[in-house]
């Protein structure tokens, strides 16, 4: 009966510490319907672009959370997204629609950011332009996730922006 009840208060308060960290981390994506990738002139239904939206939400949460020393928080927001790859409309059979992902069209993301301290001390800020010109390289374990450049991107950027500024 007691490992039950000390393994219900671990998971409640597994719970509570991820709630916290969820808080500590702030991404918002800016006149989305503007970005390159994530318009309506650019073939993308809106309800596609919302999934991309929320699973490059989820993802960067996710790994900005573990970079973060206790009390710090940061605010990312996303100014531009240009997916890897392009359509090509001079394509013909029905292929002038489907996204050809080649080195030529590289990943691209514009952002800000803001990492503070429990005391509101900016530790850290600026804008970035993040590309990846040897995207086509690299091993990628996702292959089947259609973000899987632009998730390497910001997976390499919160690497190398945060390695020294939490606890990575």
């Amino acid at each position: 009966m007691k490992t039950s009840k000390l393994l219900t208060t671990i998971g409640l308060a597994a719970a509570c510490l991820s709630a916290a960290a969820a808080g500590a981390v702030e991404v918002d994506f800016v006149d989305s319907e503007e970005f390159t990738d994530f318009s309506d002139h650019n073939r993308m239904v809106t309800s596609v672009q919302q999934a991309y939206i929320d699973e490059l939400t989820d993802f960067m949460e996710d790994r900005l959370a573990s970079t973060l020393a206790p009390g710090q928080s940061i605010q990312v927001v996303i100014t531009d997204v240009d997916m890897a790859g392009e359509f090509e409309p001079w394509r013909r059979g029905g292929f002038d629609d489907v996204r050809i992902v080649k080195d030529l069209y590289p990943p691209r993301i514009d952002l800000s950011f803001r990492l503070v301290d429990e005391n509101g001390t900016v530790l850290r800020e600026g804008n970035r332009k993040l590309r990846d010109l040897n995207f086509m390289y690299a091993v990628r374990l996702m292959d089947s996730d259609p973000l899987r450049h632009e998730k390497q991107l910001l997976a390499d950027w919160i690497r190398r922006e945060f390695r020294s500024a939490g606890r990575t």
